[in-house]
Order: C-alpha cells, then structure tokens, then sequence
C-alpha cells in the first residue's frame, strides 16, 4: 500500500535512477519487472523470450532514462519501450523463419500439420503467427487493447497515437486476424 507520500517517495527513487544511482535503478527494475514481463509474453507469446526482452526493455530504460522527462507515467514509458522491442522481436522472428524455410528448401508458408501438436496450441501458434503477420501498428494496437484491455485512452497514451486512429487499427487488426483465422468478422 502506497501512502501520501508513496508519490515522493517514487519522484526520489526515479531522480536517483535518473542519476545512475544502481540501487534506485533496481528499485525500479523491481517494481516494473514483473508487470513488463506480462505483458510482453502476451505480445510475444513465447515464454522462453520473455526473460531477454524484459533484460532488453530495461536496458534501454536505463539508458534512456535521464531524458524521461516525466511527461508520461513510467509505466506508460516502459510500456512503450516494450512494444519497441516486441516489434523488433517479431522482424527478428520473420527474418529467421524465412532463413529457415530457404534453408530448408520449405515454402514460406508454414505447413498445417493437425497431428504435430494440441488443438489449443495449434491455435494459439496460428494466433501468434497471424499476429506477426499484422503492420506493426495493428499489432500493437490490437495487443493493446484486445489482449492487454486497456481502453482506448490508455491506448492512446501508450501507443502515442490519437483515439480515433487506435480505434481504426484495433478494427482494421481485428478484420485481418479473422480473415487470417477463418473467423466470421462482424463490427460492433
């Protein structure tokens, strides 16, 4: 539980950390590691990249942090940060599965092989793959707001674009997944 002065308390520690103070640096590594974790394996959705992206998320916080002026929340800045390098993580991702299928003499197009693994991680695969085949900007606001659930405000602020356009994208994503999915699409 946070009191009054909780607030102060969170000014001195990010001034500090500001400063290259490490231990108010861990302090806020304590206090964001877990929620950063969260959400990038709901961006990711693979568990064994989340421990090196949430280490890429805070090093480049680090680093950039005695420029964080404050406009935003630390939270909504770090939220940013780490879309960035989720979006780096899926180029990362494209690139690599494309090396492979020319490695391998594969068509780019994954194969649907029904016996290779459980329904429900078939899907979530086929999930994550029609996600890293969504423009970054519909990816990150469809995460935002249909996997995340933040409201088109937050969004708004976290994405650093304005309501109507994170409305449009969280849409125009929604179309394509089905689309991508087999998935009957109606708008609400």
């Amino acid at each position: 539980m946070v009191s009054d002065d909780g607030d102060d308390d969170d000014a001195r520690v990010l001034r500090a950390a500001q400063r290259g103070d490490r231990a108010a640096q861990s302090q806020l590594f304590t206090r964001y590691r877990d929620r950063v974790a969260r959400q990038l394996l709901r961006m990711v959705g693979d568990p064994s990249a989340v421990d090196d992206l949430v280490q890429e998320v805070f090093i480049a916080a680090f680093t950039a942090l005695p420029r964080f002026r404050g406009d935003a929340q630390l939270g909504t800045w770090l939220y940013a940060i780490a879309t960035n390098r989720t979006r780096n993580w899926w180029d990362s991702q494209r690139r690599r599965r494309r090396r492979e299928d020319v490695a391998a003499g594969r068509p780019s197009e994954p194969q649907d092989d029904p016996e290779a693994d459980l329904a429900a991680r078939q899907q979530r695969d086929h999930l994550y793959a029609a996600l890293a085949d969504l423009p970054d900007k519909l990816r990150e606001a469809f995460i935002a707001r249909a996997i995340e659930g933040m409201n088109l405000i937050d969004a708004s602020a976290a994405l650093g674009a304005p309501i109507s356009t994170v409305s449009y994208r969280t849409r125009r994503a929604e179309q394509l997944l089905c689309a991508a999915l087999g998935l009957p699409w109606r708008e609400s």
